[in-house]
């Protein structure tokens, strides 16, 4: 990636030259919708889905490529769209190659689930009940209300929204998308009043097809206790999207009303060991090939290198770095860079990544017997430590630890941390490093909560809450004896 500082990137917040581009289409989208074009014919909307298909399959880290989870999903997928409001539609499912929570449509029936959400889900029923709300945001064109260009033309320009999101590297997996199905902070462009459509249209379908309407509450409800734990936060306040699309706790509480409305089946299934067969092995986080995320760890096999963040940080990998925020307001960020030939680290951290004049005092140093320096920068938001280590010929590693102003100290901390925790992997130790997986084992006498959640191979300091978040499970939940559950394995 480009010798850019992050501060330069904090501070100029201009977009790159493609994501200009696709910004600009956005609007001109955006714009056309406004002027209340006629309505898109029905086969246009399957060219625009599949113009859009690669790039969300681009975007998103390709297709999952497991034959038994994808011949389930799209049985699940028919299952729910025969016992939908247009079992004629034409409907293409993906399971997309992410640990991005997150369900999303676009026109012409493309639909796709991430396995992020796979291994939320606890059984088929919420799988059914995702899919099933993502059908009915297609069918809803038909079946309920014709919806016109500026409504269709809106779902393309956030569709397009997601992929300029992707492409700039902000988190989405962090982000409050996580909480609304039909789309989310990253597919937004559903209304309010669409989104409880979608709900309703989806639980009426579940129970159709036989499934266990509840389902939809249930995992919305897990959803929105997810977000809570990867936002550190309760939960209960309600900013950014929610202002503008229901909340999780509105939504549950209605899809719960809708549920008990239905004149339910003489039976209902949930399929709940089925689908833990299925999903027994799914891969967890981060693949191989972008590096792993183990608690506070980062490793990356192909970097050959490792390094642990300090306590109280969450790691977040992403396509073009690696990103570990503490609540206080401390940032550490950690890419490769190229670094112009013949220049030592020193000039260069003083030079070409720190704003020319503005960095301290350049300090000469060494990482694990690797050449480094590291300098300091203030900035008008507080402070930056800057750290380069040699990797190759033409590239460095790059360490930036950025906090807000009355956060120095906690920094400098950060950074001394940071500093004694990275190593540079051997061959051996790179080959060693395996992607996290999804185990499903059978609770044994004995067990509880606490001494399964010691097991999990993710979570951090707080593997517990992840462990109950993952399995459905509450405060004052009892586990019992041939109980399946999930745990994160390496």
């Amino acid at each position: 990636m480009p010798a850019v500082s992050y501060l330069e990137i904090k501070q100029k917040r201009k977009p790159a030259k493609g994501v200009q581009a696709r910004l600009l289409g956005c609007f001109l989208v955006l714009f056309l919708a406004a002027c209340g074009v006629p309505q898109i014919d029905p086969q246009e909307e399957v060219k625009i889905g599949a113009r859009l298909h690669p790039k969300i399959i681009e975007e998103y880290g390709g297709v999952y490529n497991d034959a038994r989870v994808k011949a389930y999903v799209e049985n699940v997928m028919q299952r729910i769209a025969n016992a939908s409001d247009d079992p004629n539609q034409a409907y293409r499912i993906t399971v997309l190659d992410t640990p991005i929570v997150n369900a999303f449509a676009l026109p012409g029936g493309y639909t796709y689930v991430t396995r992020g959400l796979l291994a939320l889900a606890n059984n088929e029923a919420e799988l059914a009940g995702v899919i099933g709300h993502e059908i009915a945001h297609v069918t809803a064109r038909h079946s309920v209300k014709r919806q016109s260009t500026a409504q269709g033309t809106a779902v393309l320009a956030a569709v397009l929204g997601a992929v300029v999101s992707s492409a700039s590297g902000v988190d989405v997996g962090l982000t409050q998308d996580l909480i609304n199905i039909g789309g989310g902070a990253l597919l937004a462009g559903y209304s309010r009043e669409q989104e409880y459509e979608a709900d309703n249209l989806g639980i009426a379908a579940l129970a159709r097809a036989g499934y266990d309407p509840h389902a939809q509450a249930d995992f919305l409800e897990s959803l929105g206790r997810y977000a809570a734990y990867k936002s550190g936060r309760d939960g209960k306040s309600s900013t950014g999207w929610f202002d503008s699309h229901p909340n999780t706790r509105e939504r549950v509480e209605k899809a719960s009303e809708k549920a008990d409305a239905k004149k339910l089946p003489t039976s209902t299934q949930v399929n709940a060991s089925r689908y833990l067969s299925v999903i027994d092995g799914l891969l967890y986080g981060d693949g191989v090939e972008q590096g792993v995320v183990n608690g506070r760890r980062f490793s990356h096999p192909d970097l050959r290198i490792s390094f642990k963040v300090p306590p109280g940080f969450q790691l977040t990998n992403s396509a073009d770095k690696v990103t570990a925020e503490h609540r206080v307001g401390v940032k550490i960020i950690f890419d490769v860079a190229p670094i112009p030939k013949g220049l030592g680290l020193a000039e260069y951290v003083n030079d070409i990544w720190g704003p020319t004049g503005h960095v301290g005092r350049t300090q000469k140093t060494t990482i694990n017997r690797r050449k480094a320096a590291m300098g300091k920068v203030k900035t008008k938001e507080g402070v930056a430590h800057l750290l380069a280590i040699d990797y190759e010929d033409g590239k460095v590693f790059r360490f930036g630890v950025i906090a807000p102003s009355g956060q120095q100290s906690n920094a400098e901390s950060a950074f001394a941390s940071l500093r004694q925790n990275i190593n540079f992997l051997s061959e051996a130790a790179a080959e060693a490093i395996k992607p996290l997986r999804l185990s499903i084992i059978t609770v044994q006498a004995g067990d509880s909560i606490a001494s399964l959640s010691r097991l999990m191979a993710d979570g951090g300091s707080d593997k517990q809450s992840l462990f109950m978040v993952l399995n459905g499970l509450k405060n004052g939940d009892v586990i019992e004896p041939g109980q399946r559950l999930k745990l994160i394995a390496n």
